[in-house]
């Protein structure tokens, strides 16, 4: 009788060791990630923002808009702005400098890492092949996406050749999607909108 109520004691410390360690898991384990997922989509969100910004305040500079400036930024753990990297080639030292300028002013900014690179004299011709309407088509569309609370956290690229516009990356509903295809064709002198590179990264969620 003593072995069994030995063995009973055992089980039972056992059975709640296990209870303990499951109720761990799911109120402690799981919450942390929880709430690690909503800061990390909160800091992609302001991410995509002030990406968008920058992309945005480019494309409206006459010097700086026909120059292929990529933009990236990523999240200051020291304060509530982002920090900002750019990259890409520019004609002149002046017009890396004014990109740099541009993008520290810009809402939302922090720190610029500026890695635009100088090209040598006779480096392939500047963009001024570049027809000025279309210029002015992309800055219109890049601003429009802007103003719109649902496009300006995504990361969308926009390229016009000929009033032809170009949209790519990703955007997170098939209604966002709608959305920015209907901001590039509501500016002036837009002959068609492209929109098959713009990938809908949550379509099984709309779904459900």
């Amino acid at each position: 009788m003593r072995t069994r109520s030995i063995r009973s004691i055992a089980v039972a410390a056992v059975t709640i060791l296990i209870i303990a360690g499951a109720l761990y898991y799911i109120y402690g384990y799981r919450h942390r990630d929880v709430s690690s997922d909503f800061d990390a989509a909160k800091e992609y969100s302001e991410d995509a923002a002030t990406t968008s910004a920058v992309k945005s305040a480019l494309a409206l500079n006459k010097q700086l808009s026909s120059l292929d400036i990529h933009v990236n930024s990523s999240n200051n753990p020291d304060t509530k702005d982002n920090n900002v990297s750019l990259t890409g080639h520019v004609p002149t030292e002046d017009d890396k400098r004014v990109a740099e300028e541009i993008a520290r002013s810009t809402k939302g900014v922090a720190n610029v890492v500026n890695n635009l690179e100088v090209d040598s004299p006779g480096h392939g011709a500047r963009a001024d092949k570049k027809y000025v309407p279309d210029l002015e088509i992309k800055a219109a569309v890049l601003q429009s996406i802007l103003n719109n609370p649902s496009l300006k956290t995504q990361q969308i690229e926009v390229d016009v050749y000929n009033a032809e516009v170009k949209l790519s990356g990703s955007v997170q509903s098939s209604t966002q999607k709608a959305d920015a295809e209907s901001a590039a064709r509501a500016i002036a002198n837009v002959h068609g909108v492209d929109s098959h590179a713009l990938a809908v990264t949550n379509s099984g969620l709309e779904q459900q």
